[in-house]
């Protein structure tokens, strides 16, 4: 067993953007894990809401106004590399998320592995 730093980036997505934020992060990153690529978690049919700013763009909803939409939230991990961060963040998920600003977390963790 061996215990590896990586970042765990979890965002939040309506059901109908799912497919191509999943595919826009493994346009960047396989997402291995051991002998596994492609390893992703995702939790269905929870709600999110919000209040669009008179600066925004909303893709749902209306500026001022409260929004309550089903959301499924996608969690991966990948090595601890800031460029490969940046380049998931940045090119896999904005371009292929609806939000002008999606929520997006990340946190530094270490995960064991079995087999490297």
């Amino acid at each position: 067993m061996e215990l590896v730093d990586i970042y765990r980036i979890k965002t939040f997505v309506i059901p109908e953007y799912v497919d191509a934020v999943v595919q826009g992060v493994l346009s960047i990153d396989d997402l291995r894990v051991g002998n596994y690529k492609n390893v992703m978690w995702q939790s269905r049919d929870g709600m999110e809401q919000f209040v669009p700013g008179e600066e925004s763009v909303p893709a749902e909803g209306e500026a001022g106004e409260k929004t309550t939409l089903t959301s499924l939230r996608i969690e991966f991990s990948i090595p601890k590399d800031e460029a490969l961060l940046r380049r998931v963040i940045e090119d896999g998920i904005y371009p292929n998320h609806p939000w002008d600003e999606p929520v997006i977390q990340v946190s530094e963790e270490r995960e064991a592995r079995k087999q490297q």
